[in-house]
């Protein structure tokens, strides 16, 4: 592995030199395919390990948190489940057997309600320059004299 100083020193004789790898590899004493590589290296950032999932102590009581999440979407919004009546719950259910700690339960129940409450709705947000104005045209049907009269308007 080469210091930055020795990657840098590569870097410089190929970009402001103009000299072909070879006679950098030459030069430095290096291998033509390390040459190479550090000179067409763009991001030298490290790839992040990828975390391994492991199992949850949730898991085998996730489908009845799914369940009670998906009911109360027909539930008024005052009589919905929070993440610690779920957690009182289910300690009263499953008692000894519910080992799970109520920070975890939080934590999977605010991620189950995104996902469920989403809504796919989106808006652009309006910006108007100075001396700039918006327009919202329609229209309407109006009696008048005992006939209809379809009518456009603008409202500022």
């Amino acid at each position: 592995m080469l210091t930055m100083t020795q990657i840098h020193h590569i870097r410089y004789l190929a970009f402001h030199k103009g000299k072909s790898y070879k006679s950098i590899a030459r030069e430095t004493g290096r291998d033509f395919k390390t040459v190479k590589k550090y000179v067409e290296k763009d991001d030298w950032n490290d790839e992040p390990k990828k975390r391994k999932k492991k199992a949850s102590k949730l898991d085998p009581f996730k489908p009845v948190i799914d369940e009670w999440l998906e009911n109360d979407l027909t539930a008024p919004p005052k009589q919905r489940h929070t993440a610690k009546r779920i957690y009182d719950r289910l300690c009263e259910e499953f008692g000894a057997e519910f080992n799970v700690s109520l920070r975890t339960v939080q934590y999977y129940v605010s991620q189950k309600k995104k996902e469920l409450y989403i809504q796919n709705e989106g808006y652009l947000p309006l910006e108007h320059s100075p001396g700039e104005a918006q327009a919202d045209f329609g229209e309407a049907v109006v009696n008048e004299r005992g006939k209809d009269i379809k009518g456009y308007f603008t409202k500022p």
